[in-house]
């Protein structure tokens, strides 16, 4: 990950593979390093370890397209919040 990927969004961008550990050692560190110190993305991670950890808890049902397009509308918001603040 270069370091403009550890920005926010970029962080945002690859936390789907961060969760499901999909990547590297030290890509996984980047992130780590970067929600120390950012405490919106730490939430947001925190927030999506503790869903897919319900999910995975709640069998292979699949989750309702309703709940996932809120989650993608969450990221969204995130993402133009984080936009609109850093200029």
């Amino acid at each position: 990950m270069s370091g403009r990927d550890r920005t926010c969004a970029g962080i945002l961008a690859h936390i789907s593979s961060y969760l499901d550990g999909e990547l590297a050692a030290t890509e996984c560190d980047a992130i780590e390093r970067h929600c120390r110190g950012c405490e919106s993305c730490a939430a947001v991670v925190a927030g999506l370890r503790h869903t897919v950890g319900l999910c995975r808890e709640a069998g292979t049902a699949p989750l309702p397209e309703v709940v996932r397009a809120r989650a993608r509308e969450s990221v969204r918001k995130l993402l133009a919040d984080k936009r609109s603040s850093t200029g």
